[in-house]
Protein backbone atom coordinates (compact mmCIF):
# COMPACT_ATOMS: atom_id res chain seq x y z
CA UNK A 1 0.00 0.00 0.00
CA UNK A 2 2.40 2.49 1.10
CA UNK A 3 4.80 1.18 -2.70
CA UNK A 4 1.77 2.23 -4.64
CA UNK A 5 1.73 6.03 -2.66
CA UNK A 6 4.79 6.30 -3.45
CA UNK A 7 4.75 5.80 -7.19
CA UNK A 8 1.91 7.81 -7.34
CA UNK A 9 3.43 10.53 -5.13
CA UNK A 10 6.59 10.13 -7.81
CA UNK A 11 4.41 10.24 -10.59
CA UNK A 12 2.80 13.57 -9.27
CA UNK A 13 6.31 15.08 -8.99
CA UNK A 14 7.33 14.10 -12.34
CA UNK A 15 4.25 15.67 -13.72
CA UNK A 16 4.83 19.40 -12.17
CA UNK A 17 8.50 18.97 -13.34
CA UNK A 18 7.63 18.56 -16.73
CA UNK A 19 5.16 21.62 -16.42
CA UNK A 20 8.13 23.67 -14.93
CA UNK A 21 10.44 23.37 -17.58
CA UNK A 22 7.85 23.36 -20.24
CA UNK A 23 6.90 26.65 -19.09
CA UNK A 24 10.16 27.49 -18.64
CA UNK A 25 11.49 26.65 -22.49
CA UNK A 26 8.34 28.31 -23.24
CA UNK A 27 9.23 31.41 -21.67
CA UNK A 28 13.12 31.53 -23.14
CA UNK A 29 11.34 30.91 -26.33
CA UNK A 30 9.37 33.73 -26.31
CA UNK A 31 11.56 35.94 -24.90
CA UNK A 32 14.24 35.10 -27.43
CA UNK A 33 11.22 35.95 -30.28
CA UNK A 34 11.29 39.07 -28.39
CA UNK A 35 14.90 39.79 -28.52
CA UNK A 36 15.29 41.28 -32.45
CA UNK A 37 18.53 42.56 -34.30
CA UNK A 38 16.52 46.02 -35.98
CA UNK A 39 18.18 47.72 -38.37
CA UNK A 40 17.08 51.52 -39.51
CA UNK A 41 17.66 52.94 -42.82
CA UNK A 42 18.12 55.85 -44.66
CA UNK A 43 15.62 56.87 -48.23
CA UNK A 44 18.63 56.41 -49.92
CA UNK A 45 19.32 52.71 -48.60
CA UNK A 46 22.10 53.44 -46.21
CA UNK A 47 22.62 52.22 -42.51
CA UNK A 48 20.91 55.11 -40.31
CA UNK A 49 21.05 52.82 -36.98
CA UNK A 50 20.95 49.20 -36.01
CA UNK A 51 21.60 47.31 -32.50
CA UNK A 52 18.79 45.20 -30.20
CA UNK A 53 15.23 45.69 -29.33
CA UNK A 54 13.84 43.35 -26.61
CA UNK A 55 9.61 44.10 -25.94
CA UNK A 56 9.74 47.51 -28.33
CA UNK A 57 12.40 49.05 -26.29
CA UNK A 58 16.28 49.69 -27.49
CA UNK A 59 19.05 47.54 -25.36
CA UNK A 60 22.64 46.75 -25.23
CA UNK A 61 24.81 47.88 -28.07
CA UNK A 62 23.81 50.72 -30.90
CA UNK A 63 25.19 52.39 -33.66
CA UNK A 64 24.41 55.33 -35.68
CA UNK A 65 25.70 56.92 -38.65
CA UNK A 66 25.40 60.24 -41.24
CA UNK A 67 23.81 59.55 -44.49
CA UNK A 68 27.19 58.84 -46.02
CA UNK A 69 27.62 56.12 -43.80
CA UNK A 70 30.20 57.82 -41.41
CA UNK A 71 29.56 56.36 -37.69
CA UNK A 72 28.11 59.17 -36.00
CA UNK A 73 27.50 57.57 -32.17
CA UNK A 74 27.32 54.56 -30.36
CA UNK A 75 26.98 53.30 -27.32
CA UNK A 76 24.90 51.20 -24.34
CA UNK A 77 20.99 51.26 -24.05
CA UNK A 78 19.20 49.66 -21.37
CA UNK A 79 15.28 49.78 -21.54
CA UNK A 80 15.14 52.63 -24.68
CA UNK A 81 17.56 54.88 -22.10
CA UNK A 82 21.19 55.73 -23.02
CA UNK A 83 23.44 53.87 -20.19
CA UNK A 84 26.78 53.29 -20.15
CA UNK A 85 29.94 54.59 -22.32
CA UNK A 86 29.21 56.38 -25.47
CA UNK A 87 31.16 58.20 -28.07
CA UNK A 88 29.87 60.87 -30.84
CA UNK A 89 31.94 61.69 -33.97
CA UNK A 90 32.45 64.25 -36.47
CA UNK A 91 32.18 63.68 -40.03
CA UNK A 92 35.80 63.44 -40.70
CA UNK A 93 35.50 60.39 -38.49
CA UNK A 94 37.13 62.35 -35.49
CA UNK A 95 35.57 61.68 -31.70
CA UNK A 96 33.20 64.82 -30.89
CA UNK A 97 32.42 63.64 -27.35
CA UNK A 98 32.79 60.65 -24.91
CA UNK A 99 31.24 59.88 -21.21
CA UNK A 100 28.69 57.62 -19.86
CA UNK A 101 25.00 58.41 -19.48
CA UNK A 102 22.73 57.16 -17.02
CA UNK A 103 18.74 56.26 -17.29
CA UNK A 104 19.25 58.38 -20.02
CA UNK A 105 20.96 61.78 -19.06
CA UNK A 106 24.73 62.72 -19.21
CA UNK A 107 26.96 61.58 -15.84
CA UNK A 108 30.25 61.56 -14.78
CA UNK A 109 33.18 63.14 -16.54
CA UNK A 110 32.72 63.95 -20.21
CA UNK A 111 35.08 65.62 -22.91
CA UNK A 112 34.17 67.41 -25.77
CA UNK A 113 36.45 67.95 -28.87
CA UNK A 114 37.28 70.02 -31.89
CA UNK A 115 37.49 68.39 -35.50
CA UNK A 116 41.08 68.49 -34.86
CA UNK A 117 41.16 66.31 -31.96
CA UNK A 118 42.17 69.26 -29.78
CA UNK A 119 39.86 68.90 -26.52
CA UNK A 120 37.11 71.94 -26.29
CA UNK A 121 35.81 71.64 -23.03
CA UNK A 122 35.69 68.96 -19.90
CA UNK A 123 34.12 68.35 -16.63
CA UNK A 124 31.39 66.45 -14.78
CA UNK A 125 27.86 65.65 -15.23
CA UNK A 126 25.57 65.10 -12.67
CA UNK A 127 21.53 63.91 -13.60
CA UNK A 128 22.09 65.80 -17.26
CA UNK A 129 23.48 69.04 -15.88
CA UNK A 130 26.92 70.35 -15.77
CA UNK A 131 28.38 70.61 -12.02
CA UNK A 132 31.87 71.16 -10.32
CA UNK A 133 34.89 72.56 -12.19
CA UNK A 134 34.92 72.80 -16.14
CA UNK A 135 37.41 73.72 -18.57
CA UNK A 136 37.09 75.02 -22.19
CA UNK A 137 39.38 75.27 -24.77
CA UNK A 138 40.28 76.90 -27.98
CA UNK A 139 40.75 74.90 -30.50
CA UNK A 140 44.72 75.74 -31.02
CA UNK A 141 44.95 73.89 -27.21
CA UNK A 142 45.23 77.26 -25.34
CA UNK A 143 42.87 77.31 -22.42
CA UNK A 144 39.70 79.28 -23.24
CA UNK A 145 37.75 79.72 -19.92
CA UNK A 146 37.47 77.86 -16.79
CA UNK A 147 33.98 77.86 -14.91
CA UNK A 148 32.13 76.61 -11.53
CA UNK A 149 28.91 75.08 -12.15
CA UNK A 150 25.71 74.21 -9.66
CA UNK A 151 23.16 72.49 -11.06
CA UNK A 152 23.65 73.20 -14.62
CA UNK A 153 24.37 77.06 -13.50
CA UNK A 154 27.50 79.12 -13.52
CA UNK A 155 28.56 79.61 -10.01
CA UNK A 156 31.85 80.83 -8.74
CA UNK A 157 34.96 82.23 -9.72
CA UNK A 158 35.14 82.18 -13.52
CA UNK A 159 38.21 83.64 -16.26
CA UNK A 160 38.38 83.75 -19.35
CA UNK A 161 41.42 84.06 -21.94
CA UNK A 162 42.29 84.91 -25.30
CA UNK A 163 43.68 83.37 -28.24
CA UNK A 164 47.41 83.34 -26.88
CA UNK A 165 46.58 82.52 -23.32
CA UNK A 166 46.58 85.66 -21.79
CA UNK A 167 43.89 86.58 -19.28
CA UNK A 168 40.65 88.51 -20.60
CA UNK A 169 38.88 88.84 -17.67
CA UNK A 170 38.02 87.32 -14.36
CA UNK A 171 35.69 87.81 -11.52
CA UNK A 172 32.87 85.60 -9.43
CA UNK A 173 29.65 84.75 -11.14
CA UNK A 174 25.96 83.67 -9.71
CA UNK A 175 23.59 81.62 -11.35
CA UNK A 176 25.25 82.81 -14.53
CA UNK A 177 25.15 86.74 -14.02
CA UNK A 178 29.15 88.47 -12.91
CA UNK A 179 28.50 89.44 -9.80
CA UNK A 180 30.58 91.50 -7.27
CA UNK A 181 34.58 92.59 -8.49
CA UNK A 182 35.54 91.71 -12.03
CA UNK A 183 38.99 92.95 -13.58
CA UNK A 184 39.57 93.15 -17.45
CA UNK A 185 42.58 92.84 -19.28
CA UNK A 186 44.61 94.25 -22.70
CA UNK A 187 47.06 92.03 -23.50
CA UNK A 188 47.06 90.51 -20.00
CA UNK A 189 47.23 94.22 -18.54
CA UNK A 190 44.63 95.47 -15.91
CA UNK A 191 42.54 97.81 -18.03
CA UNK A 192 39.94 97.98 -15.78
CA UNK A 193 38.04 96.70 -12.55
CA UNK A 194 34.89 96.99 -10.16
CA UNK A 195 32.14 95.81 -9.03
CA UNK A 196 29.16 93.93 -11.27
CA UNK A 197 25.20 93.41 -10.05
CA UNK A 198 22.85 91.60 -11.91
CA UNK A 199 25.46 91.49 -14.69
CA UNK A 200 25.76 95.52 -14.80
CA UNK A 201 28.84 97.57 -14.20
CA UNK A 202 27.63 99.44 -10.59
CA UNK A 203 29.45 101.41 -7.66
CA UNK A 204 33.00 102.62 -7.79
CA UNK A 205 35.22 101.55 -10.53
CA UNK A 206 38.72 102.57 -12.21
CA UNK A 207 40.38 102.06 -15.93
CA UNK A 208 43.70 102.03 -16.44
CA UNK A 209 46.51 102.79 -19.12
CA UNK A 210 48.50 99.90 -20.48
CA UNK A 211 51.31 100.85 -18.09
CA UNK A 212 48.77 100.26 -14.89
CA UNK A 213 48.53 104.02 -14.51
CA UNK A 214 44.90 105.15 -13.70
CA UNK A 215 43.34 106.42 -16.73
CA UNK A 216 39.77 107.09 -15.10
CA UNK A 217 37.47 106.74 -11.89
CA UNK A 218 34.00 107.14 -11.54
CA UNK A 219 30.25 105.24 -10.79
CA UNK A 220 28.26 103.28 -13.17
CA UNK A 221 24.23 102.69 -11.88
CA UNK A 222 22.97 99.53 -14.24
CA UNK A 223 25.63 99.29 -16.33
CA UNK A 224 26.09 103.27 -17.81
CA UNK A 225 28.26 106.20 -16.47
CA UNK A 226 26.68 108.70 -13.87
CA UNK A 227 27.19 111.21 -11.38
CA UNK A 228 31.32 112.22 -11.32
CA UNK A 229 34.21 111.47 -13.31
CA UNK A 230 37.76 111.87 -13.66
CA UNK A 231 40.02 111.22 -16.33
CA UNK A 232 43.50 111.27 -16.13
CA UNK A 233 46.56 111.67 -19.01
CA UNK A 234 49.46 109.35 -18.90
CA UNK A 235 51.43 111.29 -16.71
CA UNK A 236 48.86 110.95 -13.75
CA UNK A 237 47.84 115.06 -14.10
CA UNK A 238 44.04 115.45 -14.99
CA UNK A 239 43.40 115.83 -18.62
CA UNK A 240 38.95 116.32 -17.73
CA UNK A 241 36.31 116.06 -15.12
CA UNK A 242 32.51 116.24 -15.08
CA UNK A 243 29.57 114.26 -14.29
CA UNK A 244 27.62 111.77 -16.01
CA UNK A 245 23.90 111.19 -16.44
CA UNK A 246 22.58 107.22 -18.10
CA UNK A 247 26.54 107.55 -19.58
CA UNK A 248 26.35 110.77 -21.49
CA UNK A 249 27.73 114.17 -20.23
CA UNK A 250 25.65 116.14 -18.70
CA UNK A 251 26.31 120.06 -16.60
CA UNK A 252 30.31 121.61 -16.61
CA UNK A 253 33.06 120.20 -17.51
CA UNK A 254 36.73 120.96 -17.25
CA UNK A 255 39.71 119.88 -19.60
CA UNK A 256 43.46 120.25 -19.18
CA UNK A 257 46.91 119.98 -21.36
CA UNK A 258 49.35 117.33 -20.19
CA UNK A 259 51.29 119.87 -18.35
CA UNK A 260 48.03 120.45 -15.79
CA UNK A 261 46.66 123.33 -17.54
CA UNK A 262 43.36 124.45 -18.08
CA UNK A 263 42.28 124.08 -22.07
CA UNK A 264 38.68 124.54 -21.95
CA UNK A 265 35.66 124.57 -19.91
CA UNK A 266 31.86 124.39 -20.92
CA UNK A 267 28.31 122.56 -20.32
CA UNK A 268 26.97 119.87 -21.71
CA UNK A 269 23.52 118.41 -22.64
CA UNK A 270 23.05 114.47 -22.97
CA UNK A 271 27.07 114.02 -24.49
CA UNK A 272 26.71 117.27 -26.84
CA UNK A 273 28.37 120.72 -26.03
CA UNK A 274 26.05 123.33 -25.59
CA UNK A 275 25.82 127.04 -24.83
CA UNK A 276 28.59 128.95 -23.66
CA UNK A 277 32.43 127.38 -24.01
CA UNK A 278 35.57 129.29 -23.04
CA UNK A 279 38.76 128.24 -24.48
CA UNK A 280 42.31 128.63 -23.00
CA UNK A 281 45.69 129.53 -24.44
CA UNK A 282 49.18 127.79 -23.41
CA UNK A 283 49.37 130.08 -20.10
CA UNK A 284 45.83 129.76 -19.08
CA UNK A 285 44.03 132.73 -20.13
CA UNK A 286 41.13 132.98 -22.18
CA UNK A 287 41.52 132.83 -25.78
CA UNK A 288 37.72 133.12 -27.03
CA UNK A 289 34.59 132.02 -26.00
CA UNK A 290 31.81 130.53 -28.57
CA UNK A 291 28.23 129.56 -28.54
CA UNK A 292 27.75 125.99 -29.10
CA UNK A 293 24.58 123.51 -29.80
CA UNK A 294 25.10 120.10 -30.67
CA UNK A 295 29.02 120.21 -30.47
CA UNK A 296 28.62 122.77 -33.16
CA UNK A 297 29.04 126.94 -33.53
CA UNK A 298 25.65 128.55 -32.29
CA UNK A 299 25.86 132.52 -32.52
CA UNK A 300 28.73 134.54 -31.65
CA UNK A 301 32.64 133.61 -30.88
CA UNK A 302 34.30 136.21 -29.08
CA UNK A 303 38.29 136.65 -29.32
CA UNK A 304 40.33 137.99 -26.33
CA UNK A 305 43.92 139.37 -26.14
CA UNK A 306 45.34 139.43 -22.66
CA UNK A 307 41.84 138.66 -21.80
CA UNK A 308 40.93 141.93 -23.38
CA UNK A 309 37.94 140.77 -25.84
CA UNK A 310 39.02 142.64 -29.55
CA UNK A 311 36.49 141.55 -31.74
CA UNK A 312 32.84 140.38 -32.17
CA UNK A 313 31.35 138.42 -33.81
CA UNK A 314 33.43 135.93 -35.76
CA UNK A 315 32.99 133.13 -38.12
CA UNK A 316 35.63 130.63 -36.55
CA UNK A 317 34.35 127.33 -35.23
CA UNK A 318 35.02 126.21 -31.78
Amino acid sequence: MNIFKFQILSSFLNLIKVFVLTTLFFAKLSAHAQKQYAINRYRSGSIKSHGWINNNQKQEHWHYYYKDSIIKEKGFYKNNLKNGYWKTFYKNKAIASQGAFKNGKKEGYWTFYYNNQQIKSSGKYKGGVRTGYWKSYQNNGKLSETNSFTNGLQNGYSKHYDSKGNIVREGPVKNKLKEGYWRFYKQAKLCESGHFKNNSKTGYWNEFYSDGALKAKGYYTKGLKVQFWVYFHTNGKRSKFGRFLNDKETDYWHYYSKNGLLKKEGHFLKGKKTNWWLFYDTQEKINHKCQLKNNKKNGYCLMYHNCLLYTSPSPRDS
